[in-house]
C-alpha cells in the first residue's frame, strides 16, 4: 500500500464517505460523491468561496498563454464553468471538457447548449482517451486533489499536451499569513462543515467536511511546482490568489 492509498483510506474514514457510499476503490467513492453532488455543485462553490471562485478562476486563466485556434482540455470540469468560459472567450478554439461524473457532464452540457466549439467527455483523468500531444493547453481545476495518484495525473496531462504547450492546475492553497490562516482554518474546519450539515446537506454526505480534510493530504504549492518540474514541464510558476487560499501552477512542455 503506497502513501496515496493510505491517505485516501484515512480520508474515507474521517469524512464518513463509507457511511453514505459503497465502493471498492477511491475512484468509485469519488465518482459516487460527485454524481450525488451535481445538482448542488454550483451553489456549493458560491458558498465555499464567498462568491469569489469565479473571479479567481478568470484571473487564473489570464496566466495561461492560449495560442490562436487553441485545442484546450479541461479536466475534472465539474459543471463546466471554466470550459464554457474559455469556449466563449476563444470562439475559434476547440475545448474538450472531461469529468468522471456522468451527472456533472449532464449538467455541464445543459449549460453549454449555445456553444458549438465545446465537447463533453465522461472519462478518467488517469487514463485519458486521447493520443499523445493532442492539446495546446491542459487545465485541471480543483480536481488534482481527487485523483488516486497526483503524480500520475500530472504525467497524463503532460502526455496529451503538445510540445510548447502549457499545463496548469488550480486548487486550494496553503495560506501563510498568520491572521488569514487562522480565519481560514476556523471557517473551513469548523463553520463550513456545520453549515453544510444543517443547511446544505441535510441527511446527505457532507462535502463541506470533505473539502478541508482533503486539503490536509494535498501537497503544498511549492511541492506541486517540484512535481510539475519533475515531469517534463519547464519554467514552472506558482500564482497565489485570495491571500494564498487558492494556488495555481503553470508549466510549459518544451
Amino acid at each position: 500500500m503506497n502513501i496515496a492509498d493510505a491517505n485516501k483510506k484515512k480520508l474515507i474514514k474521517k469524512t464518513g464517505l463509507d457511511k453514505y457510499y459503497k465502493a471498492s476503490s477511491w475512484a468509485g467513492y469519488n465518482k459516487q460523491m460527485f454524481d450525488k453532488l451535481a445538482p448542488k455543485y454550483d451553489a456549493g462553490n458560491v458558498l465555499h468561496s464567498f462568491g469569489t471562485k469565479w473571479m479567481y478562476d478568470r484571473k487564473a486563466m489570464e496566466k495561461i498563454p492560449f495560442p490562436p485556434q487553441a485545442t484546450i482540455l479541461d479536466l475534472c470540469t465539474g459543471s463546466g464553468d471554466i470550459a464554457i468560459y474559455l469556449a466563449e472567450k476563444y470562439p475559434d478554439s476547440k475545448v474538450v471538457a472531461l469529468d468522471v461524473s456522468k451527472e456533472m457532464i449532464k449538467l455541464a452540457r445543459k449549460k453549454a447548449t449555445h456553444l458549438n466549439n465545446i465537447e463533453f467527455v465522461e472519462g478518467d483523468a488517469l487514463a485519458l482517451p486521447f493520443k499523445n500531444e493532442t492539446f495546446d493547453v491542459v487545465i485541471i481545476s480543483y480536481g488534482l486533489r481527487n485523483l488516486t495518484n497526483i503524480e500520475e495525473g500530472i504525467k497524463e496531462m503532460v502526455r496529451v499536451t503538445k510540445r510548447n504547450g502549457f499545463v496548469s492546475s488550480i486548487d486550494q492553497g496553503k495560506p501563510q499569513n498568520l491572521f488569514f490562516k487562522f480565519i481560514y482554518k476556523v471557517y473551513f474546519y469548523n463553520i463550513a462543515p456545520v453549515i453544510g450539515k444543517i443547511i446544505f446537506h441535510m441527511g446527505e454526505y457532507n462535502t463541506f467536511r470533505y473539502l478541508p480534510e482533503s486539503n490536509k493530504y494535498f501537497p503544498h504549492p511549492k511541492d506541486l511546482v517540484l512535481l510539475f518540474s519533475k515531469n517534463e514541464l519547464k519554467n514552472v510558476q506558482n500564482f497565489d490568489y485570495f491571500v494564498g487560499a487558492i494556488a495555481q501552477q503553470v508549466g510549459q512542455k518544451i
